[in-house]
């Protein structure tokens, strides 16, 4: 364009402008305004939507990163390590009770008391272990929901399972298995005038398996006139007496205040043989569980 077309085009616009109305220069101003309001910060937020989305990675070429799977690995054997309950609900004898749980699920616990002042704990329980005790804790873990667990730094596989103020019951236990045989020891004892009557019961239960214990006459001096055989057990040990009722037909299933796996068959008057092994009922069929795992979590 030459320099008088330019001039010409601007005279032209100018005669525009002033033939608009103060009104209509108004609104055309406004609408610049408004224009320029809603574009600029569109810009601004449309720039700054693409950085971030640059810097979170969402338009990144580069393949996403796996999210992080827990390993499961077997499970240790729940008698191979030693666990300690703490209790710090307030509640009393609440350690020992979740002690006995434990104990008839297999854990091998060495003491049942009340946690220090000093400590607290809000869940249901909390479980204390060391580097080489993370499976052992993951897998006492599973008796409690919403156990945690925290390293403490310690040494060796050992546990403590501390119980918080959340804490109101185990989860329940799969139906324990029959003991083995070698696993307890059978006692036999004689509460009547009839002399050998525990030598010969004790030699034919130790000839089925059974693991024998002590024999002679009953040291609590029973009286037994109208019974075949009293069995005495203690709470833990209700799955051996049982078993060795199945030997003595007539027998009467007694438990007494003892913390042992120790059985007491007290033969009564009307004792006359252990049952034949033809006349035995039948054993209940063993169950067989898929063997127990771990996930430990992601690092």
């Amino acid at each position: 364009m030459t320099r008088d077309t330019v001039h010409k085009e601007l005279l032209e616009r100018a005669r525009a402008q002033e033939e608009l109305s103060d009104d209509q220069i108004w609104r055309r101003y406004q609408f610049r305004h408004l224009a320029a309001f809603i574009t600029i910060p569109a810009v601004i937020l449309g720039t700054a939507s693409i950085a971030t989305a640059y810097g979170t990675g969402l338009m990144s070429h580069e393949p996403a990163t796996a999210a992080c799977q827990p390993t499961v690995v077997p499970a240790p054997a729940t008698g191979s390590f030693k666990v300690k309950v703490l209790n710090t609900t307030g509640l009393n004898g609440a350690a020992h009770q979740v002690g006995k749980d434990l104990t008839r699920r297999g854990f091998t616990v060495v003491e049942a008391s009340t946690a220090p002042r000093s400590l607290y704990v809000k869940a249901p329980v909390r479980i204390y272990h060391g580097r080489a005790g993370l499976d052992q804790a993951l897998l006492a873990a599973q008796t409690v929901a919403g156990a945690e667990l925290e390293f403490d730094g310690r040494a060796g596989t050992s546990i403590s399972f501390v119980l918080g103020a959340e804490f109101t019951t185990m989860l329940p236990a799969p139906p324990p298995k029959p003991p083995a045989q070698k696993s307890y020891k059978v006692n036999v004892y004689n509460a009547t005038w009839k002399p050998g009557l525990a030598k010969a019961a004790m030699a034919e239960l130790t000839a089925r398996g059974f693991n024998p214990g002590k024999q002679g006459n009953d040291p609590d001096h029973s009286f037994l006139p109208n019974d075949v055989a009293v069995i005495r057990h203690g709470p833990d040990a209700d799955l051996a007496a049982a078993q060795v009722a199945r030997h003595i037909k007539g027998a009467v299933l007694a438990e007494v205040p003892r913390n042992n796996m120790v059985i007491d068959v007290v033969l009564g008057n009307k004792f006359e043989q252990v049952t034949p092994t033809a006349e035995l009922p039948p054993r209940e069929a063993v169950r067989k569980d898929p063997p127990p795992t771990v996930s430990r979590p992601c690092d």
